[in-house]
């Protein structure tokens, strides 16, 4: 009932604003006139604000040279007239005050403009721009993103945080985070998306959007929603692309390249590219738990020095093949080869009332491997105008591999040896899809359009973990911790969506999906451990309301669903010494969650409130600490529900024509009612974030660029986290052929962030607290060169059809 209340109230409020009439408008109107003073048609007519060259309308001028103006709101502006081979013209600035009907004098352009042999226009677009349903990173234009990882960049983008323990992403303080890869779904579980961000180039990603309300025609799953990575691609005919290469050092070298090309000829277009990095990173890491026995109190503090290395690489190729003027298909074929290597030293010490009693030195070495392939066939058919049909197969296939050695060496409270303990685990994860997906779209009128399609996934998960322990020259199989897991999964979906023009101010996409899943997960010796069916309907609403030329208003209600990823369903074992370890949660349930949306957008300026309410949503690695045996274990488990209020707010400022600010800020509200052992927990928290870039153009070629983030203090789970800030610093010098360009960067010179997660409730005999640092200060060095052909046309946009199913597989 309650939600009902909030979504009529949201519901009455959108539609009062739709009946509220802007501020007194007017009327502008005048003539372009050329040569000898004939009037001018097919002129380029810009109206801008004064104050920053803002763009408020464009138009091009009728037969008689006439431009007309309508609803433009009080202010000072100025216009802009262009023609091809005459030079541009501006007017003086104007006043517009109440509501008049403008005249304003003959514009004249009779000036022929020099003849070039070549003219090029460069448009630096904003690190962040904020537009209504998403966030847009333009990572190709920063400076301070240079020679980073996609990973990197994540870690410093608005309402984003990266826990690399865990390897998992967070939204806006939501953790159902869908990973797209120019628009099609990553089917990896989170920490195999995590580590395949973690080794894909920034040189080669054109953007990243943030996409917090999706449509109908998205899966619907993710209750967070949309990372899109968007790889660049050239725009000319000919051959074309371009090539990079890092070298930096941070508490270890750093080493990366990249390039992209693009070959276009007649009625084919042959594209790809490829990157890699080796990263080396020191990390520090530790846990602290209390637990009360009958003895007395038992603390153990685990610390740990990790000396570490990634190195990845990544590649694509495609071809797209123009059949007719109504018929294109294309190939896709896309691979990575990602490893993680690190030896670590672990030590653990155990306390009884303040007394150490036992230590225990671990020396663990770490080999973990992760490798895919994909390959998709798209066919895309425009039948006229009005009507597109396009076709998508996808397969894909993940091998994750993972073997850990462990000496264990225990001393006694005085420090003296007492023996010590070998041991190994192995997993071996084979996963495979294949997606098969039709989406058309129908334009009936030009005030109504339809989308519908179907979509099907078929899934193949083997989770293979073996643990051994040496004794007497032998290696032994802990068959407690050893066992084989398989996972069948089968989604089938269909959905429908009309994008509906209510008036000349007014539009609404409405829109349901419909989505039936098969489960099951056995083992080598347990049948049907998980197997399930279930089918949900899932509804979305967008509402849209032009008030005038500077104020406009949004409204958005979407359902969506996160399941349980494959690794967080079949158990598996991570050991950070003998007595805490990570496993998996075979009773996890999938969690919907129903989202309100609301915008205002004032010019430039973007306000934004929503709320969420998920019923039994899955929080990353709780820990459970059984007080008998002083174990801890890190699960993933089902909570009651989760409710989250979240404000966030985009401004744009133009400081100077050399100076432009962005700053995104972001407010969240978050309650959590979770459940341990047994017992109902209720957690409320608070925080913000602040995330700002400062851009300046300066003299031969010279710009600089600095961004800050500062978050504070909110919840992770059912774990509070502390607060925590980062800045960078970008300069770059483009080169005197235009075509290349220098570009250095420092991260986080003031300081490397450490997340604090902490859970304090003596009550239920559960306090634990952790200090973990996963980056380095780097410095980099990036030269960046394009070649080819500056002739422009445009490349297919093409995505696929398996968007969804690469997030639900996990990478270290």
């Amino acid at each position: 009932m309650h939600n009902n209340k909030i979504k009529l109230s949201c519901l009455f409020i959108f539609l009062f604003l739709l009946v509220i009439d802007g501020n007194a408008q007017s009327k502008l109107r005048g003539v372009i006139a050329g040569i000898n003073g004939q009037p001018l048609n097919n002129v380029n007519v810009l109206l801008l604000n004064s104050t920053d060259s803002f763009l408020v309308k464009g138009l091009v001028t009728a037969q008689d040279g006439q431009y007309i103006f309508e609803n433009i709101s009080p202010g000072t502006y100025f216009i802009s007239c262009s023609f091809v081979g005459l030079k541009p013209v501006y007017s003086p600035v104007f006043s517009v005050t109440g509501k008049a009907d403008l005249n304003l004098e003959v514009i004249k352009l009779d000036e022929k403009e020099a003849t070039l042999q070549a003219v090029t226009v460069a448009v630096k677009k904003p690190l962040f721009e904020q537009k209504i349903d998403r966030m847009i990173i333009n990572v190709a234009g920063s400076i301070t993103s240079t020679g980073s990882t996609a990973l990197e960049v994540l870690m410093r983008s608005p309402g984003i945080i990266v826990d690399q323990q865990n390897n998992s992403l967070l939204m806006n303080g939501k953790d159902g985070v869908v990973v797209m890869l120019n628009g099609k779904i990553s089917r990896m579980p989170v920490s195999a998306v995590v580590q395949m961000l973690a080794g894909m180039s920034s040189s080669n990603i054109e953007r990243i959007e943030l996409i917090t309300t999706p449509p109908a025609n998205f899966d619907a799953e993710g209750n967070a929603g949309y990372i899109n990575i968007v790889m660049k691609t050239n725009l000319q005919y000919g051959t074309n692309g371009s090539y990079s290469a890092t070298a930096g050092w941070g508490k270890a070298p750093v080493v990366a390249a990249s390039m992209n090309f693009n070959h276009r000829q007649g009625k084919w277009n042959l594209f790809g590219d490829y990157s890699f990095a080796r990263t080396g990173i020191l990390n520090e890491i530790s846990f602290y738990r209390k637990v009360e026995q009958t003895g007395g109190v038992v603390e153990t503090l685990a610390a740990t020095d990790r000396d570490s290395y990634r190195r990845n690489h990544n590649g694509r190729l495609g071809l797209d093949v123009e059949l007719n003027k109504k018929t294109t298909i294309g190939v896709l074929l896309s691979t990575f080869s990602n490893l993680y290597s690190m030896t670590a030293v672990n030590k653990s010490e155990i306390s009884i009332n303040g007394v150490l009693d036992t230590m225990i030195v671990i020396d663990n070495t770490e080999q973990h491997p992760l490798s895919n392939y994909s390959a998709n066939i798209n066919l895309l058919h425009q039948f006229n105008g009005k009507e597109k049909l396009s076709v998508n197969l996808d397969h894909i296939y993940y091998k994750d591999a993972n073997t850990v050695d462990y000496v264990n060496n225990y001393y006694n409270g005085s420090e003296a040896f007492l023996y010590d303990e070998l041991m190994k685990s192995f997993k071996s994860t084979p996963i495979s899809f294949w997606v098969s997906s039709a989406d058309y779209t129908k334009k009936w009128s030009d005030k109504v359009e339809m989308e519908t399609g179907v979509k099907s996934t078929i899934s193949r998960f083997t989770n293979d973990v073996q643990v051994e322990r040496a004794k007497q020259a032998a290696w032994i199989v802990d068959q407690s911790l050893t066992a084989e897991f398989y996972l069948k999964e089968e989604i089938h979906a269909a959905y429908v969506a009309f994008n509906i023009k209510l008036s000349a101010k007014t539009g609404a996409k409405l829109g349901v999906r419909y989505e039936n899943t098969k489960s099951n997960l056995s083992s080598s010796t347990v049948k049907n451990i998980v197997d399930r069916h279930y089918e949900n309907f899932f509804p979305s609403v967008f509402l849209s309301h032009a008030i005038n030329d500077n104020n406009s208003v949004n409204f958005s209600y979407t359902r969506r669903i996160t399941r349980p990823t494959f690794n967080d369903m079949a158990p598996f074992v991570y050991f950070v010494d003998p007595n805490t370890f990570f496993s998996g949660n075979p009773a996890l349930q999938p969690s919907i969650s129903d989202a309100l949306k609301g915008d205002y957008i004032y010019k430039r300026f973007i306000f934004s409130l929503s709320y969420t309410h998920e019923q039994n949503p899955i929080t990353n690695f709780a820990p459970r600490v059984d007080p008998v045996t002083n174990k801890q274990t890190l699960v993933a488990e089902n909570q009651r529900a989760r409710n989250l209020a979240a404000l966030n707010v985009s401004l744009p400022l133009r400081i100077a024509s050399w100076w432009n600010m962005q700053n995104n800020i972001s407010g969240i509200w978050q309650e959590l009612n979770a459940i341990y052992k047994g017992d109902p927990l209720r957690i409320v928290q608070q925080n913000f974030s602040i995330n700002s870039t400062q851009s300046f153009t300066l003299p031969k070629e010279f710009s600089i660029e600095l961004r800050g983030y500062y978050q504070s203090g909110g919840l992770f789970g059912i774990f509070r986290m502390n607060s925590f800030a980062s800045a960078d610093f970008g300069l770059q010098k483009k080169l005197s052929d235009q075509k290349s360009s220098l570009r250095f960067a420092i991260s986080d010179f003031i300081g490397v962030p450490h997340f604090k997660p902490s859970v304090n409730l003596p009550e239920q005999n559960l306090v634990v607290k952790g200090n973990l640092q996963f980056s380095n200060t780097f410095f980099r060095l990036t030269y960046t060169r394009n070649f080819g052909n500056d002739k422009v046309k445009e490349t297919r946009a093409r995505a696929t059809g398996s968007e969804e199913e690469r997030r639900r597989v996990n990478s270290n």
